[in-house]
């Protein structure tokens, strides 16, 4: 890992003449959830972060907007020298990649989006205030079985202990606060409206077909919003698809890039 001068703790493994691929993780987690799909993505650019409150990236975000998400990426790669690349978020990290898309869309030849909500119903979005609450009320333990619970299935975790090692680890080392800085942020994300038509580049909006925070029907319409966007469900996934059915996601976006010609 190293760090640059802003404090982002980051992982960047470049291949010459290839357009870098940055992948941006979730709410709570860090840049380690990628680790699976990077060994699929061998003879192409690599750029891995860890988001503002974070893993080991220092600095909180300060503020319940997505600004200081997209200028702590933007920081990142005028320092390392990128000017354009494939922009992959998951879930929190998708709503930075929309908005980062949207404020600088000549650096983003194609997007992909992941896992990340749309236009929730009242009802779903009373669902994550709740769990808002609940982090609010100290409940750490709730969260994080409840979590496991919507990120995986079953099967996965009895198979995969050290998945669940993994992800309990790094939920139980978050600073209380600035996870709820985030998670707060994340909940409220239709106060942040984007204008999806704005959005030319080609884009994959992907999800698990077993996604109860981001749903197929989410995926469906936000890439119905937008010019020239494709949705594609994945079986057997939950909200942690890019781990449980990592293979899926990373033939998706490959077989995406090369039909776009990245």
């Amino acid at each position: 890992m190293s760090i640059d001068g802003h404090g982002t703790s980051f992982q960047y493994s470049e291949v010459t003449g290839t357009t870098p691929i940055v992948f941006v993780h979730g709410v709570g987690l860090d840049q380690d959830i990628w680790r699976l799909m990077l060994a699929e993505f061998t003879g192409r650019s690599t750029l891995t972060y860890d988001l503002l409150g974070h893993g080991e990236t220092s600095l909180a975000l300060g503020a319940q907007s997505f600004q200081p998400f997209v200028d702590q990426l933007h920081g990142l790669l005028q320092g390392l020298g990128i000017p354009e690349m494939v922009l992959a978020g998951f879930s929190l990290g998708g709503q930075v990649a929309k908005h980062f898309a949207s404020s600088h869309p000549d650096m983003v030849r194609a997007l992909v989006v992941i896992s990340a909500t749309y236009q929730r119903t009242p009802e779903e979005r009373e669902a994550m205030h709740r769990r808002v609450r609940q982090a609010k009320d100290g409940d750490q333990q709730g969260l994080q079985d409840a979590a496991l619970q919507r990120w995986f299935s079953p099967g996965f975790l009895a198979a995969n202990p050290d998945v669940e090692r993994q992800i309990t680890a790094r939920l139980r080392n978050n600073d209380p606060a600035r996870f709820l800085e985030s998670y707060e942020l994340l909940s409220n994300a239709e106060e942040h409206p984007l204008d999806y038509g704005s959005l030319p580049m080609p884009t994959l909006v992907l999800t698990g077909v077993g996604d109860p925070g981001s749903t197929p029907r989410m995926a469906a319409e936000m890439a119905q919003a937008m010019p020239n966007a494709q949705a594609k469900i994945i079986q057997g996934a939950k909200h942690l698809g890019i781990i449980e059915e990592h293979r899926q996601f990373s033939d998706a976006v490959i077989r995406f890039l090369a039909a776009s010609e990245i």
